[in-house]
């Protein structure tokens, strides 16, 4: 017998906001749970209805999802600006990076950007 599909009307829209965007990043509750430093779980009780914990969490559920806070809690974006889902997949793998890794990819970005003299 498969699981029963999760019904979206019955989350806040915080939460549905969330879950939408971890289905769009293809991002597991595992790994949000890991990325955020919540216990194993947490995501499913939140999803059942165990509080709304995750308030605790919206800054680093933000960051760790390349969205802003105001776009979780409110719906309104103000601070994203008008990136792309391969530059919201770009800042996710960079804060997946070491520190020294990190500063080797602004390095190179220094580097190839030098020579630009337009935008794309």
């Amino acid at each position: 017998m498969g699981r029963k599909p999760l019904d979206l009307t019955t989350m806040d829209g915080t939460l549905r906001r969330i879950y939408e965007e971890m289905e769009k990043q293809k991002f597991s509750a595992a790994e949000l749970e890991s990325a955020i430093g919540a216990p194993k779980g947490s995501f499913s009780n939140w999803k059942r209805g165990g509080g709304r914990l995750y308030y605790a969490y919206i800054d680093r559920i933000a960051d760790t999802l390349g969205v802003s806070i105001d776009y979780l809690i409110r719906g309104v974006d103000v601070d994203k600006g008008s990136l792309t889902t391969v530059e919201v997949g770009l800042i996710r793998n960079f804060r997946k990076l070491s520190e020294r890794e990190q500063k080797v990819i602004l390095d190179t970005v220094d580097v190839l950007s030098e020579g630009c003299t337009h935008a794309s």
